[in-house]
């Protein structure tokens, strides 16, 4: 008993260090990758390119899939985010990760887009370009958002699934990015 008392000290101690004010606080911990550059084209064959990063204090970048039906179902939802995050100079783009396999792919993109009233940018990545093959292409879920600093760095892990549903977290990062912006 007393061995199982002396772990469980041990474990609560060695947790309450790793997780202390000391070690730089939760800000510290959330993770920084670069978002890959791209060259890319939206849905109307307008360039959109990485650069597109430095004009928003951050951007939310939402991965769908024609074939994905709880991708569809949240566009509304992100559409009206988008709508209210515009005047905090915060940018949501979407990328409609199998538009640009085909012809086919691309109109039945643009009618998803246009049918759930989108207006934010959506890119159709060229399956060939190194974008899609080292990047889209690795992706196992969608919908899948990643949140961008201006810098173009993805803040914190993807969140993976309905976004409305985790707006605590994406809250949370963006009050990250822009608390860092500030200072």
């Amino acid at each position: 008993m007393k061995r199982v008392l002396a772990l469980l000290v041990s474990a609560a101690l060695m947790a309450a260090a790793l997780t202390g004010c000391g070690s730089g606080g939760e800000d510290a911990l959330v993770s920084r990758t670069a978002f890959p550059e791209f060259d890319e084209v939206d849905m109307e064959g307008t360039a959109v390119t990485s650069e597109i990063f430095a004009d928003y204090d951050a951007t939310i970048v939402n991965f769908w899939s024609n074939g994905c039906g709880s991708c569809i179902a949240e566009m509304p939802e992100l559409e009206e985010l988008y709508q209210e995050l515009q005047e905090r100079n915060i940018n949501l783009i979407g990328v409609g990760t199998d538009s640009g396999e085909s012809r086919e792919q691309l109109d039945t993109a643009r009618e998803i887009l246009r049918e759930k009233g989108v207006t934010y940018i959506n890119i159709s990545p060229d399956p060939e370009g190194a974008f899609y093959q080292d990047f889209v292409a690795e992706l196992s879920t969608y919908p899948t958002t990643c949140i961008v600093d201006r810098a173009g760095n993805i803040v914190g892990a993807d969140i993976v699934g309905n976004v409305k549903k985790q707006l605590d977290t994406v809250e949370a990062r963006l009050d990250l990015i822009l608390a860092e912006q500030d200072t």
